[in-house]
């Protein structure tokens, strides 16, 4: 007989001070490249990200969902209407971005609202969504991601580049916990800084960027508790973006029903190494929905601290075309391996005809982890979807989302 020893990671937090929650969101950010400026200030957790883009991410984040019961996919959707959120609970809540501009994720979160945090009044919550380490890169500035990544000369100077970006969010960050600081609020608010998914740096035979292939440095990304009470130290506790959602909703007044949710509140006992899934779903673009090549990437996953199992659920029709795309033609992987396609073409295609992968040490079976996630990815909810207007396109494919 195995025991498991129930943790609660936040078992220091003093509950009774809070009433406020500040989330700051840095896109792209992953695990091995969280900044010591932010290690040193709170309780730090590896955590494993719901999906593998921002839309996805985002949306099991205030739901406490995993992605394929909250269907959102991609930034033309939103979130069903009736599906209980963060921003439901008895508090002034809002959405902010803070760098970047558009609308699209605010109206994947059906438009939350912004909130002025040097203004608001408690009890609130606040998320703002920060560029974090994601292109165009400091000192790229205005230009497409793909010519960012074309200018770019090596993986040497990829990183150097990512690592210059997450500083200066981190800056960002900073002043806005100064901010909260200044205003007499820190002492009556959990801050938690995470990032809604990683960032592939050349890694897997030169892939660059997100979304796909489904890989732990896409995956493990880290959330960090911010607080007086709590210590400045990391985790033995491998964190679920959806623990947010019961998390945040156990701290504030007007809680939804936490029962229909994912994760675990951490505020009490939970499973230390918890598998996590996430999901892995690109669909192609309008013309190509509902066809055989919809979608065109779906490779979900399981993961515990120290590794993981993916698993091909692409249709075989879809694959090679998806492989050809990213190695070649993508604002990412074949933007910065341009001068060297066949090679890169190889790694993508054998990669991708790939039916299952395991990475590092899972603390799992790979026949537990597949039965998990076919129950999980089985799931298929209805969601609104939009057009996107041109400001939002335009907005998106300056990113490298096209």
């Amino acid at each position: 007989m195995s025991f498991v020893i129930s943790t609660a990671p936040l078992t220091q937090l003093d509950t009774d001070a809070i009433e406020n929650v500040y989330v700051f969101v840095a896109d792209s950010v992953r695990w091995d490249f969280l900044p010591e400026q932010v290690t040193t200030r709170g309780l730090v957790c590896k955590t494993a990200a719901a999906a593998l883009c921002t839309p996805q991410s985002m949306s099991s984040i205030v739901t406490g969902r995993h992605a394929p019961r909250h269907g959102v996919t991609w930034f033309n959707d939103s979130i069903n209407e009736s599906m209980p959120t963060l921003f439901d609970l008895d508090v002034t809540a809002g959405y902010n971005e803070i760098v970047w501009e558009g609308r699209a994720v605010q109206d994947i979160l059906n438009d939350p609202g912004s909130v002025d945090l040097e203004t608001v009044e408690d009890p609130f919550l606040v998320i703002e969504h920060d560029n974090g380490g994601h292109a165009p890169y400091v000192g790229y500035e205005g230009m497409a991601t793909a010519d960012v990544f074309e200018d770019i000369s090596d993986r040497r100077e990829l990183r150097r580049r990512y690592r210059e970006t997450i500083e200066a969010s981190t800056a960002r960050f900073e002043r806005r916990v100064e901010l909260l600081e200044r205003r007499g609020l820190l002492e009556s608010t959990l801050v938690i800084y995470l990032a809604d998914h990683g960032e592939l740096l050349g890694e897997h035979g030169g892939f660059v960027g997100h979304g796909l292939p489904t890989a732990p440095e896409l995956v493990y990304v880290p959330t960090v508790f911010i607080h007086e009470s709590l210590p400045a130290t990391v985790s033995e506790t491998f964190v679920h973006h959806t623990d947010l959602f019961p998390t945040i909703e156990t701290l504030l007044p007007g809680g939804c029903a936490t029962d229909d949710v994912d994760g675990d509140s951490l505020l009490g006992g939970v499973d230390p190494d918890r598998p996590a899934y996430t999901q892995g779903l690109m669909r192609p673009s309008e013309r190509y929905r509902g066809t055989a090549l919809d979608p065109n990437y779906d490779v979900p996953s399981l993961w515990t601290k120290h590794g993981g199992y993916t698993f091909n659920h692409t249709s075989r029709l879809a694959l090679p075309f998806t492989a050809t795309f990213d190695a070649l033609f993508s604002s990412y992987t074949g933007a910065f391996n341009g001068s060297f396609p066949p090679t890169v073409l190889a790694t993508t295609l054998t990669h991708y005809l790939t039916s299952e992968h395991a990475f590092g040490e899972p603390s799992i079976s790979r026949e537990r982890a597949r039965q998990m996630v076919d129950r999980i990815s089985s799931v298929t909810v209805e969601t609104a979807s939009d057009s996107l207007d041109e400001e939002t396109k335009e907005h998106l494919e300056l990113l490298g989302y096209h």
